[in-house]
């Protein structure tokens, strides 16, 4: 356990403060007896995976922040051809990498999303119509009370950016993905149609993904776009000339910067269309 542990350097926005306690466990037992002393004391704790899709509050953030960094294995299970088991912490990209590599299908619009297994499994990350629900087959929780649970496909719902089992607080440890037997030029035919269309978005500044969900119907870039946000900034935080959608930081943006350049951006959107955006990005520590 580490005490005031620098966040900004933990998330690809690059902004933030410092969190009470921070801990890095390297197995479900391990997180198991955190969330059981957690059940006991009652202290704030916040998940965090590769740091992609977050906003951390300034100052002191109290309470304990978990990162999932050491829980980075995968394996494919010799019983069940074409499933693979992956821990939460395990990057995205190598799930994506060593499906195709064996020759599996299903995965492939993940190419180029950053952050974790559990992070996406959490957010349901998709792309193009596909998403990680539609490969789980089981998903391995640590519990509010510390125990340890595996739910199986069919005890869980997921929709665009949502399941069901984000309600309260749960722990994804690792899970297990089903994919379908296919051919090395078909994925990477899929591989660069994806990473063609994600061109489009700024790729080299700090940023943490897109700020906000699509509403039913239309896109939360275009929204953004109609209503004249590019560009539109709070201190160091500037809405992207590339896609309205993204928030970078220009400079040394605080985390209040990004979280109030997000409200004025939602409240312009909503004043103009009356549709209310809702944040895809996770802002830890601030009154959402």
């Amino acid at each position: 356990m580490e005490e005031g542990k620098d966040l900004a350097s933990l998330s690809t926005l690059n902004a933030g403060g410092r969190c009470e306690f921070f801990v890095e466990p390297k197995n479900l037992l391990d997180v198991s007896s955190l969330f059981r002393l957690r059940a006991d004391a009652g202290f704030p704790l916040y998940i965090l995976g590769g740091g992609s899709n977050v906003v951390f509050a300034d100052g002191k953030l109290e309470g304990v922040v978990l990162s999932t960094r050491r829980m980075n294995g995968f394996r494919w299970l010799a019983d069940s051809p074409g499933t693979l088991e992956a821990e939460g912490g395990c990057p995205l990209a190598c799930v994506v990498s060593a499906a195709v590599k064996e020759g599996f299908a299903g995965v492939e619009f993940a190419a180029g999303i950053p952050g974790t297994v559990g992070g996406a499994v959490a957010g349901n990350a998709g792309a193009g119509g596909e998403s990680v629900g539609d490969l789980l087959e089981e998903i391995t929780a640590v519990e509010d009370g510390g125990s340890i649970r595996k739910w199986k496909r069919g005890e869980f719902e997921y929709a665009y950016r949502y399941l069901s089992l984000t309600s309260g607080s749960r722990f994804f440890a690792a899970c297990k993905m089903k994919f379908q037997k296919t051919s090395l030029p078909e994925s990477e035919k899929k591989i660069a149609a994806f990473r063609r269309a994600r061109v489009r978005q700024p790729q080299e500044e700090k940023n943490a993904g897109c700020v906000f969900k699509n509403p039913p119907g239309t896109s939360a870039g275009r929204l953004l776009d109609e209503c004249g946000c590019k560009g539109l900034h709070v201190g160091g935080a500037v809405v992207s000339d590339v896609h309205a959608n993204f928030i970078l930081n220009k400079g040394h943006a605080a985390g209040a910067d990004i979280f109030g350049l997000m409200e004025k951006c939602r409240d312009i959107v909503f004043r103009k269309t009356g549709i209310l955006l809702e944040p895809e990005i996770k802002f830890l520590g601030f009154e959402v």
